[in-house]
């Protein structure tokens, strides 16, 4: 376990708009909080050091970066846009704290599946009725799928239809990385998210994912991070990609809340390099 933030996994220290209190956040969205004692920082609080859980979904034995084939970026944001059906959310702000209600049995998918199927499948069983269906489709049966929540249930999202499609294994890993790091961001008020997914097409299909867009904002100057997950060919779970996938959107929301506090709210050179120099080395 982190015990605190180090030289080598420093990203960035900031003044939110208002207030005297300096944070420190590290390049996993890690944070530590500072006060100003005559002049000098000295540590306040315990800070947030410690990352969601990854509910064994992380093959730490793995250490390649990226494993699977996924269809490229480009191919991904044309199928996104060009699908005919999409669940589309609407723009959320990042809860103050997290749900821990039990989510539903099946995530709350048998009525659509008794509706569709006329059985309450579940995520795997229903790829696989989707492709006796729908031969062309580009499912593979033969891989683990999953129910995925578009917003997460832990962050108010609905255990239904609305708000599921069934997607490989790894893209729901490679969502838990997004919602990991959004977790270290939720105290701030300066991020707004948004999950949309591109369907599958065929009427038998339609709670089948193709694309997941994930969208996150920060409305003071209107930048939006954009990633795209590909619900049929997600990658196996390693701990590289896991922890590539949080740390890509961790930085770009450090770089957004240093951004705001150096045009409202400015640390001082000679604090920074003050702070800088407290910092311990890796053990």
């Amino acid at each position: 376990m982190v015990k605190s933030i180090t030289k080598r996994s420093f990203h960035g220290a900031y003044r939110r708009r208002h207030g005297a209190s300096l944070f420190v956040r590290d390049r996993f969205g890690r944070c530590e909080t500072y006060r100003l004692v005559g002049g000098r920082p000295k540590k306040h609080g315990k800070g947030i050091l410690k990352l969601a859980p990854v509910y064994g979904r992380v093959n730490f034995a793995n250490g390649v970066r990226f494993t699977g084939r996924v269809r490229n970026l480009r191919t991904l944001r044309a199928a996104f846009d060009s699908a005919q059906n999409h669940l589309l959310s609407n723009w959320v702000a990042l809860p103050d704290a997290f749900q821990h209600s039990r989510r539903k049995t099946n995530q709350g998918m048998n009525p659509a599946m008794l509706a569709l199927t006329g059985t309450a499948l579940s995520a795997t069983a229903y790829a696989a009725w989707v492709k006796a269906q729908l031969p062309l489709s580009g499912v593979d049966p033969n891989k683990a799928f999953e129910w995925c929540h578009l917003l997460a249930h832990s962050m108010g999202g609905a255990d239904d239809h609305t708000n599921i499609v069934a997607a490989v294994r790894g893209n729901n890993t490679e969502q838990l990385a997004i919602e990991s790091a959004m977790q270290m961001y939720r105290r701030e008020n300066a991020f707004e998210m948004r999950v949309s997914a591109a369907l599958v097409p065929g009427a038998q299909a339609h709670h089948m994912g193709n694309v997941i867009r994930y969208e996150v904002r920060c409305p003071e100057d209107g930048d939006i991070y954009t990633r795209y997950l590909d619900c049929l060919n997600a990658p196996n779970p390693s701990q590289i990609h896991f922890y590539d996938v949080l740390s890509e959107l961790a930085m770009w929301a450090n770089r957004k809340l240093m951004a705001i506090g150096d045009t409202y709210n400015p640390l001082e050179r000679s604090v920074r390099r003050e702070l800088m120099g407290q910092l311990p080395e890796d053990p």
